[in-house]
């Protein structure tokens, strides 16, 4: 049987002061590095949360930057041949007025030197006249007058035959 004397109530209270010994020194302590630990990795754990949403936040903020610079490159460059296109038009229009201005001022030119060639020509068709009656007829005869319309209607045929030819 047993027996229940001071012994068994000495070792009752020695194994509760144990007890109470064990708690104050190993596991409060420990109890308190496990709650700091705990707290250490919920804080880490908010600051990586936070972290990757100002990452998300950085990401979309790029991609719409991005999106802008493309936006505002595409019109700049397309400003930028716009102008080149109007100044090329209006340089080739500008040499174009130049050019038809030269090219009124040659025809003008040739026109006028036409013309004078055509005043020479006339002028010499009457001696040449006068040179090939003057062989076929034998004898000299100066030919004064020679109607221009006449000069005028060989002178078209010949320009309308080098033309043709």
């Amino acid at each position: 049987m047993l027996e229940f004397n001071t012994t068994l109530l000495v070792c009752i209270v020695s194994f509760v002061i144990f007890l109470l010994m064990l708690n104050a020194i190993l596991y409060e302590p420990l109890a308190n590095v496990v709650q700091r630990r705990m707290r250490y990795i919920t804080s880490n754990y908010k600051e990586a949360e936070e972290a990757k949403e100002r990452m998300e936040k950085l990401e979309a903020w790029s991609l719409e930057r991005k999106q802008k610079s493309k936006e505002v490159a595409r019109e700049v460059y397309s400003k930028v041949i716009n102008d080149y296109k109007l100044k090329k038009d209006t340089l080739i229009e500008y040499e174009h007025t130049i050019s038809a201005k030269d090219m009124s001022g040659v025809r003008l030119r040739l026109q006028n030197i036409d013309r004078e060639a055509r005043m020479r020509l006339k002028e010499g068709i009457g001696d040449l006249a006068s040179a090939v009656a003057s062989k076929f007829l034998g004898y000299d005869r100066h030919i004064d007058t020679i109607d221009e319309e006449t000069v005028d209607s060989i002178l078209s045929s010949c320009t309308e035959e080098q033309a043709n030819g």
